[in-house]
């Protein structure tokens, strides 16, 4: 056997145990869909109009957070994975990104489900991402088969006080970005990736405020992404589609007679994202890139919940700046 192939050997089946673990999918745990927790809820407290409008709250704040805690594209500005440097070491990108989301939810002020809410939410994040794996040349002109870029990210999540949030929550998430091709002058850059990702927990409704209901939401996201980008005079246009998978825990809260009645719950459910980019590299090391796409919504709930609807998507954009070195 050749010098340095026991090496190659050890680094392709590392490769291979990562992408094993990270792009297995694993569906959310059975959980409570809106039409189920709004079943218990009717059972507990009897209280039909005020059970319908609460039950829908915690999967659509569940979405929020799920958006605000990932975006759109997994690497912002490309589709290629990252490489490593001609020394083999790690090739590392560094950045910083805003997005914005045009979201509704339904008014827990009205318990006959009349109004609904219409927000602006933000999200501030910092990612950082390694280039651990260059691929496999599988023709002369196409390469990167295969090539693994490691991520990370911090974020704040800005959901408005004014429309009866808490205050601003804390994301983190981790994940792999897998390369199919890396681009060229024949062909586009194709990845994949999967992030898990872990937004804090966040209430919406406040009975001081006026409310029927207060929901308390806690969930984690695995958010799938594929994307797809070429070069054309000098700009990185970019395109992708993706999938958020949210479960975790609620709490209705809903006020009795002199006194709360606590409905707990699971939320689970998952919806569509499709997003495009436009980017632009200076100095070789700096790229700004514009992100804008749609947020699809949730199953439709069976229950009658007055004028918001579920499965309404929100439209979104970003703007990102990242420095790769």
């Amino acid at each position: 056997m050749k010098a340095g192939a026991p090496s190659v050997a050890r680094r392709i089946s590392g490769v291979a145990a990562v992408v094993s673990c990270l792009l297995v999918r694993v569906l959310p745990a059975s959980g409570q869909t809106p039409d189920d927790l709004n079943a218990a809820c009717l059972i507990q407290t009897g209280m039909l109009q005020e059970c319908r409008v609460a039950s829908v709250a915690p999967i659509v704040v569940a979405g929020h957070l799920g958006f605000l805690s990932g975006a759109g594209s997994q690497v912002a500005g490309t589709a290629s994975n990252l490489g490593t440097r001609v020394s083999s070491g790690p090739r590392l990108s560094f950045s910083a990104r805003t997005s914005l989301l045009h979201a509704g939810a339904p008014d827990l002020s009205d318990p006959q489900g009349q109004r609904e809410r219409s927000f602006l939410a933000q999200a501030f994040h910092v990612d950082a991402t390694a280039g651990v794996f260059d691929g496999f040349r599988i023709m002369p002109t196409v390469g990167g088969f295969l090539s693994l870029d490691l991520t990370a990210r911090a974020g704040l999540l800005f959901l408005p006080v004014e429309d009866h949030f808490s205050e601003n929550v804390r994301s983190w998430s981790l994940g792999a970005r897998v390369g199919i091709f890396r681009e060229g002058f024949t062909v586009p850059g194709v990845s994949v990736s999967v992030a898990r990702r872990f937004p804090g927990a966040v209430t919406y409704g406040d009975f001081g405020r006026g409310d029927a209901a207060e929901v308390l939401v806690d969930v984690s996201v695995t958010s799938w992404r594929a994307t797809i980008g070429k070069d054309l005079y000098a700009i990185e246009f970019l395109a992708g589609v993706g999938i958020d998978d949210h479960s975790g825990t609620t709490t209705v809260r809903l006020p009795g007679l002199g006194f709360s009645t606590t409905v707990p719950g699971d939320v689970e459910g998952s919806r569509w994202l499709w997003f495009g980019s436009a980017a632009r590299t200076f100095s070789i090391v700096l790229t700004l890139a514009v992100e804008a796409g749609w947020a699809g919504g949730f199953d439709a709930t069976t229950a009658p919940t007055g004028v918001y609807d579920v499965s309404n998507g929100s439209p979104f954009g970003a703007f990102s700046l990242r420095l790769t070195i």
